[in-house]
Formats: C-alpha cells, sequence, structure tokens
C-alpha cells in the first residue's frame, strides 16, 4: 500500500472514532438532560397516601406540619386530594387547615382539590360550579402561596351508576353551566381538569372547554401496558394545545383491576411507566401509594443519576418488546383476553392510527 494511501486510510479511521465518540457523549448528554429537565418538572401526590397512615388534611398542628415537610423533602411539590362539599364544616375546616399549613411553612408545596362528578359523587353531590368558583377564588386570596387551584376527576369518563342522569360525565358538564361558571375564576386559580385517553367526548373538552384550561391530567384506564403511552401523551399535548400535561402513575392496583383478579402492577412496569412520562409529560402525579420502593428510588435518582436513568430506559424497553411479544403469542394462540384487555387493545389501536395520521 502506497504510503499516502495509508496515511489517508489512517486520517479515515481516526476521523470515523472521533464521531463515534461525539456521538456516544452526545447520546450521554441527552439521556442525562433528560434527567436535568425531569427536575424541573413537578411530582405530585394523588391522595390518600400511605407514608404516614394518615392523610395531610386529617392531621393537626405539628403533626401535619412534619408531614407537609416530610413529603417536600422526599421531593413532592404537589398534593391533590378530594373536597366533596365546599359547604360542609368539617370538610372546610380541615382543608383550610390545610393551606394554612403549608402558607405558614413558606414551602412550595401547593396543593390541588380535586371536585366528584356525578359519577363519583352521586346525586347527593355538590356541583353547584358558581359556589365553587368563588369559594376557589376565595381559596387563593387568603392562601396565595399554597392553593394552587382544582381538578374536577373523570372529567370525560362514563358513568356506571343508576342514580345520576347522564352517561357521560362530559355532558352534565355542558348541561350543568360550569363554562359559565369558569369564566369567573381568577385567573391565578388553576383548573386541571382530569381527562382519560379512553374516555368518551373527548373533543368536546378541547372544543368547549381549552380556553378555561389551564393544563391537564391525563389517566390511562389501561395502565398495564406502555407500549403506546408516549404517543397517546405526545396526541393528547397537541390535542390540547401543548397546555402542561401531568401524567397518573399508578404504584398500586386500582378497584377495577382487583375485581378482574389482576396481580399489583409490577416494578419494571411502574419504572417504565416514570421513564416514559418523565421525557413526555410535563409533570408525574404518583396515585396513592408514595412509599411505594420504586417511587422513592425515581425521587432520589432521577435529578443527577445517569446510571438510574439508563436503567430506567433499560427496563421500558424490555417491558414493551415483552407487551409486544405477548400480543402476538395470544393472536397466534388465539387466547381469550379480559374484557379490559380487549378495549385496551381498541384503544391502543385507535391512538397509533390517530397519532400516525396526525
Amino acid at each position: 500500500m502506497p504510503q499516502r494511501t495509508l496515511i489517508f486510510f489512517i486520517i479515515v479511521i481516526f476521523i470515523i472514532i472521533i464521531i463515534v465518540w461525539v456521538s456516544t457523549v452526545n447520546s450521554s448528554s441527552e439521556i442525562y438532560s433528560k434527567s436535568i429537565t425531569g427536575i424541573d418538572k413537578p411530582v405530585g401526590v394523588w391522595g390518600p397516601i400511605s407514608t404516614s397512615g394518615h392523610n395531610l388534611e386529617q392531621l393537626k398542628g405539628t403533626n401535619q406540619s412534619r408531614a407537609i415537610s416530610d413529603i417536600i423533602t422526599q421531593g413532592f411539590d404537589e398534593y391533590h386530594f378530594v373536597m366533596g362539599n365546599f359547604k360542609d364544616p368539617k370538610l372546610v375546616d380541615s382543608m383550610e387547615s390545610l393551606l394554612q399549613s403549608a402558607e405558614n411553612l413558606d414551602n412550595d408545596l401547593k396543593i390541588i382539590i380535586i371536585t366528584l362528578p356525578p359519577s363519583e359523587g352521586g346525586p347527593n353531590g355538590n356541583y353547584d360550579w358558581k359556589g365553587w368558583i368563588e369559594y376557589f377564588n376565595s381559596l387563593k386570596q387568603r392562601y396565595p402561596n399554597s392553593f394552587e387551584g382544582f381538578t374536577i376527576d373523570d372529567f370525560n369518563w362514563i358513568s356506571t351508576r343508576n342514580d345520576t342522569i347522564f352517561e357521560y360525565n362530559i355532558d352534565f358538564m355542558e348541561y350543568s353551566n360550569l363554562i359559565e361558571a369558569l369564566e369567573h375564576k381568577r385567573e391565578d386559580v388553576k383548573f386541571f381538569p382530569t381527562v382519560y385517553f379512553e374516555g368518551k367526548k373527548t373533543n368536546v373538552v378541547v372544543n368547549k372547554f381549552l380556553n378555561h384550561v389551564d393544563g391537564i391530567i391525563a389517566v390511562s384506564g389501561c395502565y398495564y401496558d406502555v407500549s403506546t403511552l408516549e404517543p397517546q401523551l405526545r396526541l393528547f399535548g397537541d390535542l390540547f394545545d401543548d397546555k402542561p400535561l401531568k401524567y397518573v402513575v399508578y404504584p398500586t392496583i386500582t378497584h377495577n383491576y382487583t375485581r378482574q383478579r389482576y396481580s399489583p402492577p409490577s416494578d419494571r412496569l411502574v419504572i417504565s411507566t416514570l421513564s416514559i412520562a418523565s421525557r413526555t409529560a410535563d409533570g408525574i402525579l404518583v396515585w396513592h401509594k408514595i412509599d411505594n420502593p420504586v417511587i422513592q428510588e425515581y425521587l432520589n435518582n432521577i435529578d443527577n443519576n445517569t446510571a438510574y436513568i439508563s436503567k430506567m430506559n433499560r427496563m421500558e424497553e424490555i417491558q414493551i418488546e415483552e407487551e409486544y411479544a405477548a400480543g402476538v403469542t395470544a393472536n397466534k394462540m388465539h387466547i381469550n383476553s379480559t374484557e379490559t384487555e380487549k378495549n385496551c387493545l381498541d384503544w391502543y389501536e385507535k391512538y397509533l392510527r390517530a397519532y400516525n395520521y396526525w
């Protein structure tokens, strides 16, 4: 080989090595940047919680202050809890005591009140939206640092009750003049409706309520399968005009899956969900069991542990590969799925088509 050719060959090899090295560094930086981005995203608690055996609003005095400080120390930024009636003196007292404690501590814990739709509150629930908005406005005036806003749970979900008028909660939201009430909401009182991927009439939420919405709490009724979670979240982000999107992570089993004799979600499933939501959503809400070891590991490592980020990514890859393989096997062997699994598959295919079209 002539000397010039040899030198040229060595230079080419050297350039290739540099390119590969730079690519690797950039890839590592991208992973690390995900963790840095993640630390700026709020991580909230969707109560009740199991870390102390009591909900924050049930505690009093120094016990309540210590519990608030403990949640903040763990890495949580928000606390969501149910308030069924703003006219109930006991509920008002416990809720405002919590707000006052958080206000006195001068911390960054934001309180978000969960109000109930007819599917959960039933015929005796308080659906005086004008009254709720007036009450929320007054809370913001008195507790400007601790009170963040409210959500209406199951905003586009189905009611299976026999004692409510509407089958779909979203129909009731239109009928009950919620939009008119929202027009009188203070700008700094935030409204985050809880919207299911699998819910009904999501287009109504987008077309009629979007101007009054400050962000979306996204929920999946099919959280045992994460293979299409990322496109679902991205599609919701597009549908809701890039308004802040928080996703609910389930580290424990819900009543619906318990009835169908499912096992609790595996650690790998929870890690995979956290991995996807961390890079795709604008915030995370942990449903109930915040003392789950997987959740605690996430809180302790998400901000600066690149090895942990890599572990999350690998667990996500394995989870999705196995979900796909299980689906292919079930189809080939004509294995009967549960009604929930069939419904979830239908919804996943719908979202994949919509996302690809989008």
